[in-house]
């Protein structure tokens, strides 16, 4: 076997490989050892993975929704202390009691300074923790990307292929070279937008509503282009794993009424009803895959 990044030979590896990685709570999407090798596994992890868990754009949403990491420890809550740029984080102790700490130690007298009016109800900067979810532009297009190609051989595997079929094959070493190296284009294009609230609910197998944390799947357009979505707290992220382009999404966006390729194409929807003096948002359906693929067959067959 060969890995689907680099190439080279992976019979010897070790590791399996979570497409979405497993601090955001992936346990579904994986890929065998193999597919991809241990040292571009790792590299991934380091240089590609880490910079967007630990980017406030991730680490906060986990932080808040108490998302733990693969070695069962949650995320610090990063923010500032207001009118200063005097970072503060916030996580759970050993006795999962809260703890707030100051993240620069040079600002300690002043973070101390604005705590100590804040334990004693004084007149002190509020402290702000943004939940937005605007990463970095180019290494989360190195992030969209790498889980791309992997969903790719993912869905090579569940249909009974190799996934080394993709390795030798010339019209994804653009994308893999991107990813593994950094190299040219200086960034691979990808959309981005908010299609729910981060308070949406669905069903899960059971019928017991859960929040909608996380998701990923490909899909096609007329053009027999492949795209690869990623939803994370209602935000949806569009990658083309063929090409750096995203007229042809663009294109089916307008020709689709700017339906979501995660809800309206695979059957599902977003209602609103008031509960109390509150708006609640659930998912209706079943984001069925299957629908999803006969959406895209109807697509490519007009």
């Amino acid at each position: 076997m060969r890995c689907i990044f680099c190439k080279e030979n992976s019979d010897n590896s070790k590791s399996i490989e979570h497409i979405i990685p497993e601090s955001i709570g992936n346990k579904r999407w994986i890929l065998p050892k193999g597919v991809v090798c241990d040292k571009c596994n790792n590299y991934f992890a380091i240089k590609v993975e880490a910079p967007i868990m630990n980017h406030s754009s991730f680490s906060n949403i986990r932080a808040y929704y108490q998302v733990p990491n693969k070695k069962n420890k949650f995320p610090i809550l990063q923010g500032i202390i207001g009118g200063t740029n005097i970072d503060i984080g916030l996580k759970l102790n050993k006795e999962n009691k809260i703890e707030i700490n100051p993240l620069r130690q040079k600002r300690l007298a002043e973070f101390n300074s604005e705590y100590s009016k804040f334990l004693n109800g004084e007149e002190f900067n509020p402290f702000i923790f943004k939940v937005d979810i605007e990463p970095p532009q180019k290494i989360m297009s190195r992030f969209l990307a790498k889980m791309g190609l992997e969903m790719f051989a993912y869905r090579f595997l569940e249909s009974g292929s190799s996934p080394e079929s993709i390795v030798d094959e010339k019209f994804f070493d653009p994308i893999r070279n991107y990813v593994r190296y950094g190299r040219n284009p200086e960034t691979w294009v990808y959309k981005s937008r908010r299609i729910f609230p981060m308070d949406t609910l669905m069903k899960d197998k059971t019928e017991k509503y859960v929040q909608v944390g996380y998701g990923c799947d490909l899909f096609h357009t007329k053009r027999r282009e492949t795209y690869f979505f990623f939803l994370f707290y209602g935000v949806e992220f569009i990658i083309n794993i063929g090409g750096n382009s995203i007229r042809g999404y663009e294109e089916w966006l307008n020709e689709n009424n700017h339906i979501s390729p995660i809800l309206e194409r695979t059957g599902s929807k977003v209602i609103s009803r008031k509960e109390g003096k509150e708006i609640r948002y659930y998912i209706e359906g079943e984001l069925s895959s299957k629908e999803g693929i006969l959406f895209d067959l109807k697509q490519m067959n007009k």
